[in-house]
């Protein structure tokens, strides 16, 4: 008999989850992700990705706003 095997779910990205899965402006989910973040909500997440992942939404919210 054959057997499928389990196609492995690829992890979304801090970015992903946020800009695509969340509603609001890029000021609003700068605002959570900050709080997030404070709260020790991506402590199993590396240092770089936090900051690359801040550093993107400050540029959207900047965007907006001009």
């Amino acid at each position: 008999m054959l057997t499928k095997k389990k196609e492995r779910k690829t992890k979304k990205s801090i970015v992903e989850m946020l800009m695509r899965d969340m509603q609001g402006t890029a000021a609003e989910k700068l605002a959570l992700f900050q709080k997030l973040r404070a709260a020790g909500g991506f402590a199993k997440e590396s240092e770089a990705e936090l900051r690359k992942v801040e550093n993107m939404l400050r540029t959207f919210a900047a965007a907006e706003k001009s």
